[in-house]
């Protein structure tokens, strides 16, 4: 069991953090750190944001992304148009990756 005196990081690390935002994420943005890629949604409506996970590789969490874009687009999808849909969306984000 830890230690209930010992809170939190060690005295004097830091933790260094950068922040994704682009416009292709829509109301997401991630925050990279030392360990890992934390995918954050921004409500609209309400500008709170709610952590969705913690991914270890970037494209992890892109593809929860993708995946999320591409099923509010349309309520429903044949096995076909799904994969055509994550597809193209997965391709646009590549292109503005690759630019």
């Amino acid at each position: 069991m830890a230690n209930p005196q010992f809170k939190g990081r060690q005295k004097g690390s830091t933790k260094k953090t950068s922040t994704i935002s682009d416009p292709s994420l829509g109301n997401y943005k991630i925050v990279v750190d030392d360990e890992s890629y934390n995918l954050i949604y921004i409500d609209p409506e309400t500008s709170k944001e709610k952590i969705i996970g913690y991914y270890t590789q970037l494209t992890n969490a892109l593809r929860y992304v993708v995946r999320t874009q591409t099923v509010e687009k349309k309520p429903t999808y044949t096995i076909k148009e799904y994969i055509t849909e994550l597809e193209t969306t997965l391709n646009n984000l590549k292109n503005l990756i690759n630019e």
